[in-house]
């Protein structure tokens, strides 16, 4: 058994929604045994303002939280990333950076709720049901043991819980 936490890189295009969401969930879900990162290709600089109210509204401290590039994972020092997991369709085309710790990478979809057009209240609206998939998915992704489990093995775990 390892003591080392499966650490997973989200990737959302501007990091400021669903990966930081994803992010804050897993590693407060994963209790220690997985740490969560999150980073974009074209990062807004600053965390969506319904997402920090969102998560605010749960319990979660977010003045930590901002909005990545996911070149500071693409060097030598970075943080070891064992899978990465982008979760907008937008991403799954665009070449990703090289690595050093040769992750994994699958997609998961979701619905990225800074899309959404409407009033104040739809918009609230989608944000907190946007909040409430990720949380069903890194619920599913805590259940899994992932001791050891690395490489195809890890692929096929993390795909056969694809939402």
């Amino acid at each position: 058994m390892s003591d080392e936490p499966l650490n997973v890189l989200f990737l959302c295009s501007h990091n400021t929604c669903l990966s930081i969401i994803a992010e804050a969930l897993l590693n407060k879900v994963g209790q220690g045994r997985f740490r969560a990162f999150s980073a974009g290709n074209a990062p807004k600089g600053q965390v969506n303002a319904y997402v920090k109210e969102t998560l605010h509204q749960v319990g979660y401290d977010t003045s930590e939280q901002f909005s990545k590039s996911w070149d500071a994972f693409a060097v030598p020092n970075a943080p070891r990333v064992d899978a990465v997991i982008t979760l907008s369709d937008d991403l799954k085309s665009i070449p990703q950076p090289i690595w050093y710790s040769n992750p994994v990478h699958v997609h998961w979809t979701f619905t990225d709720p800074e899309e959404l057009d409407g009033n104040e209240g739809n918009r609230v609206a989608g944000f907190r049901r946007c909040y409430g998939e990720l949380e069903q998915q890194m619920l599913k992704l805590a259940g899994q043991h992932t001791d050891n489990v690395r490489g195809e093995a890890l692929v096929q775990l993390l795909e056969s819980i694809k939402p």
